[in-house]
């Protein structure tokens, strides 16, 4: 634990809302969502770690933080999933140990009242479907687990884009709230940084495929004419496809590893699939 501990990083966002709040003579206040949000990432990362998934850093930020894992998108679903929603379930025990405390010399009911709205506001924050924001990881995830990997990331983006949209549409019409505009931006940095990035988190998928040891499989029926670079978008994660082709009324299959093959060590993009079957056959 003590390790984990040490990878702790305090986002310069973090530092900023914590300064402002000790200069308006908010430090109580500062403490306790500084309290919160260390509790929050810690939920994500012990269950990281007992899940064995290798932790590089934890940054808080504030409205939660990011647990910077060493993942390529072959990881179960379900850990991820699990990982996921460690951080939200943590604010059930603060809420009960704040109500535990009221009456104790140092924590009054007023005390109780502001812990718990904290919380309350940064977890409810946190479920908001907005990458990279917990609801928005669950959004992506539960995509994930329908479609296949390139599509499913597109489509959470775009939810991500749709409801960042709507979030600053209502500060319009919404007394100004400087931490909220400045939140709210850093969220769509990360959305701006996330789509540039996807074609090379696709890459990085793809090349992590060829040693996925994922046992479920899936059939997919394509034309012999589908280029294989148009086959590889159909690759999901946590499954391991075979591509069933017609040629001449004889049905061949083509597992994902020797597309993969053909892709990377062959440089076939373009070649259609029907090439990767056997002359013999």
């Amino acid at each position: 634990m003590i390790e984990l501990i040490k990878r702790v990083r305090v986002h310069p966002l973090f530092w900023l809302v914590i300064a402002a709040g000790i200069i308006t003579g908010h430090f109580k206040e500062v403490l306790m969502v500084f309290v919160i949000v260390f509790v929050h990432e810690m939920g994500h990362t012990v269950a990281a770690y007992m899940l064995k998934w290798d932790i590089k850093k934890i940054e808080l930020l504030p409205f939660g933080g990011a647990a910077q894992v060493e993942e390529n998108g072959t990881k179960p679903i379900k850990e991820e999933m699990a990982i996921v929603l460690a951080g939200p379930l943590q604010h059930l025990w603060l809420w009960a140990l704040s109500f535990a405390l009221v009456g104790q010399p140092f924590w009054s009911e007023s005390d109780h009242e502001l812990f718990v709205a904290h919380n309350a506001a940064i977890v409810l924050f946190n479920l908001l479907p907005i990458y990279p924001l917990d609801g928005g990881r669950m959004v992506q995830l539960a995509c994930l687990a329908v479609w296949p990997y390139k599509r499913a990331m597109a489509a959470s983006l775009g939810i991500s884009v749709g409801f960042l949209a709507v979030a600053l549409s209502m500060m319009l019409f919404l007394p100004f709230h400087l931490n909220l505009f400045v939140v709210l931006s850093f969220l769509a940095l990360t959305i701006g940084l996330e789509f540039k990035q996807r074609n090379y988190r696709f890459m990085r998928f793809l090349m992590a495929k060829q040693t996925d040891r994922a046992m479920k499989s899936i059939h997919a029926r394509v034309s012999g004419q589908l280029p294989i670079r148009d086959a590889l978008a159909l690759l999901r994660r946590g499954q391991v496809q075979l591509f069933v082709i017609e040629d001449g009324g004889t049905r061949y299959t083509i597992a994902e590893k020797e597309l993969l093959q053909a892709y990377f060590a062959e440089a076939k993009l373009h070649a259609p699939v029907r090439t990767l079957v056997p002359p013999a056959m």
